[in-house]
């Protein structure tokens, strides 16, 4: 919900982007990051390419924290970009550093895997793990939707100011050893 409704921001304030803008979608991220790892795998032109990734994982629940993904430039885009954000947003979206690339379990880490700049966007959980995760409750009506909004409005002015951005992120990883 969160990506299609920022492309739709995006459609109508930004028809003309420097760059492609993706939306996607991935199912069997659950069975083993299926099919994130299977579009990574079959698309090196889109590896090769790619200024940034944006995912929001968690449901519902507001964005609240990001990190660089263990590269040391993608968290200086990544600090410059927030900080061309509204007050109020950069107020809510805590900058945890260069971080570390994940680990499994969600969707950008196929991107982090090739050392690619996949930014996870964590959100407030609003009971999620112990409640709805993988049940049959997690439907529609859990949505809180002005967060939702919220969230698509991020996530389109991050893919606004990547796509802007005159210089591409290296992919030199942070020795975290």
């Amino acid at each position: 919900v969160v990506m299609m409704e920022a492309m739709r921001i995006l459609r109508k304030a930004y028809p003309n982007p420097k760059r492609t803008l993706l939306s996607a979608h991935w199912s069997g991220e659950e069975q083993g990051l299926i099919g994130s790892q299977a579009f990574t795998f079959d698309h090196p032109e889109i590896r090769k390419g790619l200024a940034a990734l944006f995912n929001q994982d968690n449901g519902t629940g507001r964005i609240q924290s990001t990190s660089g993904a263990g590269l040391p430039d993608g968290a200086t885009h990544l600090q410059q970009w927030l900080a061309k954000m509204p007050k109020e947003l950069q107020d809510q979206v805590r900058f945890n550093g260069v971080g570390g690339p994940a680990s499994g379990g969600t969707d950008h880490a196929s991107f982090n895997c090739y050392g690619l700049p996949g930014f996870g966007l964590s959100s407030v959980s609003w009971s999620y793990n112990p409640y709805t995760h993988h049940t049959n409750r997690d439907t529609f009506d859990k949505i809180v939707f002005d967060e939702v909004k919220g969230n698509a409005t991020i996530v389109a002015m991050l893919m606004y100011l990547a796509s802007e951005d005159p210089t591409f992120i290296s992919r030199e990883r942070a020795d975290l050893s």
